[in-house]
């Protein structure tokens, strides 16, 4: 399973880190969990298991460490070919672009309830995924991963392009 931080990893753009900043409390507790959306692009030939995707949040708060844990759904899969670039082509790869599922936007909607009155003092995104059988034979795999935080904003990149050592990636 392959865990991807938004906070503290070195592979998120700087533009990204600078739309972020002003992420606070109150922007969380405005978000509307039926627009969040997660995109995950990876190179070709691997595929990601849906089924084991998921997005996490880890709360730290007053009453301690508090992780949940919110399914994804998949909205669509779409084949993007390869691209030629002056500095470095960019192979055909798979974009997958998944959603809360239903459990999870009424567990959200409870976490924010809950957030009104908890006042955590740190926020940890995660989103989480495996490939699907086969990936074994890969050495590595690139991939990007963005998240849109509602329908009027655009995808904010999280990690572009990185590369990771499947094998070490795998349970």
């Amino acid at each position: 399973m392959i865990c991807l931080l938004l906070f503290g990893c070195s592979h998120v753009p700087l533009g990204s880190m600078l739309k972020l900043s002003a992420f606070d409390e109150n922007s969380f507790l405005s978000l509307n969990p039926h627009e969040l959306r997660s995109r995950i692009e990876v190179d070709s030939p691997l595929k990601i298991d849906v089924h084991k995707t998921n997005l996490s949040l880890k709360l730290d708060s007053s009453s301690g460490d508090l992780l949940f844990d919110y399914p994804l759904k998949l909205l669509f899969v779409k084949d993007l070919p390869a691209e030629a670039h002056w500095l470095s082509p960019i192979p055909a790869r798979t974009q997958y672009v998944l959603a809360l599922s239903d459990e999870a936007i009424d567990n959200f909607t409870a976490l924010q309830a809950r957030m009104r009155v908890e006042q955590p003092k740190r926020y940890h995104l995660t989103i989480d995924t495996g490939f699907q059988n086969g990936a074994e034979e890969q050495s590595e795999a690139v991939l990007s991963v963005s998240i849109k935080l509602s329908a009027e904003t655009d995808y904010i990149t999280l990690l572009d392009r990185v590369s990771i050592d499947v094998k070490e990636e795998q349970l």
